[in-house]
């Protein structure tokens, strides 16, 4: 175990410690507020029975009137420990998910990500990016919608055609600042789980700020003339009475008119106002809690700043959360309609709805259409967050060192997979600068997982995470896979089919001029010998160019014997195993060359196909 790893396991253990003594501390505290706010409420309650028995001397009403005091203070302190001690809670399950990170425990986890699988994607299911015991999975500490759909799209950077150098180095920074600030990073965590209830953006916010509702028409000046002639008559009905009260009342029928009129149409709104208010205060505690955070890195003082809108679209010059403040004390305003009663007074005597109409749509001009951007500034923020869990897993791994060249490479030291957890995990040396790294070996001895801890560690790189290798360098590339084939029965679709899809689809993506990595397992593994041969060999001839490197696994000695004349640019690797009286044994180490061993009569023999 390195010093790196032990030092993690120290910190962790400390902080669990920690975050036990406060809770503990915390609960003790919630207690004896339980106890004298049920003392108090007890003493006032015989004070007033005392009063009421012996004759109401003036000393029981005020002994009672101090407990009654004392009872609303013990109530208020004991709701915010109450809330403190939910704090501790959450925090205490995060900092635990964090340990079981280390442990690759996969039952920690609630998101998988599933629903964010997009199909046709060209690396994401060859990857296991999403779904059980998934990166996703594994990193995610994302809450609300928008923080989950970035880092999908982080996730997805090695496929876009239109990736930028320096879009990966502000990440690759804003995410080692992160990763070497633990606690900070619990407590936003811990904020957005308090917070957002369920997986989801706050959808009723979006379409009132989207669609333009909430506007009071032309009815406001009417309301308000009718209003004001109304109060009129009032005023001359008292110092004149007699007919004179017909002059209200008959206002009071034009107002009830009105509000008949317009009953449907604001009710619609108001009726949204109410999906989305729940959520106001709770966004506006996310904001709060990441405008308070101090940081350096130039693109978390970017987001932040995200926060605070743009001088020249934001016309409020107001901070996120003081925006929904606002519109949630609106908001206040217009539960004091949602009685009936209420409503039918508060509108009788004024153009109530019409004001509160009134307030969102100033609101909605002013300040919404800074708020979509604002919410997905939480978005990236969790994204960040989400990648910098990597440091904690793997505290030795690396920043990657990634360079815009237009002739591709990769090359790493000591690589692993980031889903094998640290005491299985076994790290190889691999480097490609041009054409193809033919894989070759027995079955189970590692070939796949090679294709894949390179292309996972390619995804975690250009993302801005750090990687489970003690060096990688590589240039900025799209990246394709054909590794795990699926058929689609339902759709006539055969395994084979699958295949040569996914096949025709690195071409394809071959074919845009921009540099590529492509990693394919066992191609044509569905047909004959011959046609497997011959496809495979058409496929490397057409991907060999210099701006396109790949990794190719194969059982078809053939192929490598192929490119006798150099035609293709190939390099050979392989794994290898040994057998002694306990079996089968895998060093899962690679090595140069081409393998010529095989063990599948071995298996075969193995699982009692054949003696």
């Amino acid at each position: 175990m390195s010093e790196r790893v032990e030092k993690r396991d120290s910190e962790l253990r400390e902080r669990s410690e920690s975050l036990a003594q406060e809770n503990k501390r915390i609960q003790e505290k919630e207690s004896r507020l339980a106890n004298l706010r049920g003392v108090s409420f007890l003493a006032c309650a015989a004070l007033v029975i005392l009063y009421f028995s012996f004759g109401r001397p003036w000393w029981y009403v005020t002994g009672a009137i101090l407990a009654f005091v004392l009872f609303m203070v013990f109530v208020i302190r004991h709701g915010r420990v109450r809330a403190e001690e939910l704090r501790l809670s959450v925090l205490i399950e995060i900092h635990n998910q964090y340990i079981a990170r280390t442990k690759h425990d996969f039952s920690a986890f609630s998101d998988d990500g599933e629903d964010l699988k997009t199909e046709k994607h060209p690396y994401a299911g060859d990857l296991d990016l999403f779904g059980a015991r998934s990166l996703f999975s594994l990193i995610n500490v994302a809450h609300t919608e928008n923080g989950r759909l970035q880092l999908r799209d982080w996730l997805f950077y090695a496929s876009s055609d239109k990736q930028e150098m320096e879009a990966v180095k502000e990440r690759q920074k804003a995410v080692d600042e992160l990763s070497r600030q633990l606690p900070l990073v619990e407590e936003l965590e811990a904020v957005t789980k308090i917070n957002v209830k369920k997986k989801g953006s706050p959808k009723a916010l979006l379409y009132f700020i989207m669609s333009g509702c909430g506007t009071a028409g032309n009815l406001m000046a009417l309301r308000i003339a009718v209003t004001v002639l109304l109060w009129a008559g009032l005023i001359i009905s008292l110092f004149f009475g007699g007919y004179m009260y017909f002059i209200p009342l008959g206002f009071m029928a034009v107002q009830m008119l009105l509000m008949a009129v317009t009953y449907k149409n604001n009710g619609k709104i108001f009726d949204l106002v109410e999906l989305f208010y729940p959520e106001l205060s709770a966004y506006s505690n996310i904001f709060s809690a990441l405008e308070g955070v101090e940081v350096e890195a130039p693109y978390l003082r970017s987001v932040k700043k995200e926060l605070y809108g743009n001088d020249k679209d934001d016309q409020s010059g107001q901070s996120a959360s003081n925006q929904l403040q606002t519109l949630y004390r609106i908001c206040l305003l217009i539960q004091a309609r949602m009685q009936p009663l209420l409503y039918f007074l508060l509108n009788l005597i004024s153009p109530f709805d019409e004001i509160c109409l009134s307030l969102l749509e100033n609101w909605r001009v002013r300040s919404g259409s800074t708020i979509p951007e604002k919410l997905q500034a939480i978005g990236k923020w969790e994204a960040l967050m989400s990648l910098s869990t990597l440091r904690v897993i793997y505290p030795d791994g690396c920043i990657p060192s990634v360079s815009d060249s237009s002739e591709p490479y990769f090359r790493a030291k000591a690589l692993g997979h980031p889903l094998i957890p640290l005491d299985k995990l076994v790290r190889n040396n691999f480097t490609i600068e041009k054409g193809c790294a033919m894989i070759t070996g027995s079955n189970m001895s590692g070939k796949t997982t090679l294709l894949r801890t390179v292309g996972i560690n390619m995804v975690l790189a250009f993302a801005g995470a750090a990687c489970p290798a003690e060096e990688l360098e590589l240039s900025l590339m799209n990246l394709a896979a054909s590794m795990r084939i699926e058929d689609n029965l339902g759709e006539g679709v055969s395994t084979f089919y699958a295949e040569l899809l996914k096949i025709a689809r690195i071409v394809g993506i071959s074919r845009q001029g921009r540099p590529l990595m492509y990693l394919i397992d066992e191609i044509f593994r569905g047909t004959n010998s011959k046609d497997r041969t011959d496809g495979a060999w058409t496929v490397l001839k057409q991907l060999n160019k210099p701006s396109i490197v790949g990794m190719m696994s194969t059982h078809d000695y053939e192929l490598c014997k192929m490119n006798d004349s150099n035609e293709v640019t190939l390099t050979y690797y392989h794994f290898s195993e040994y057998f002694d009286d306990d079996g089968l044994h895998f060093d899962y180490k690679l090595k140069d060359g081409m393998s010529t061993e095989t063990n599948a009569q071995y298996l075969m023999k193995l699982v009692g196909i054949f003696d």
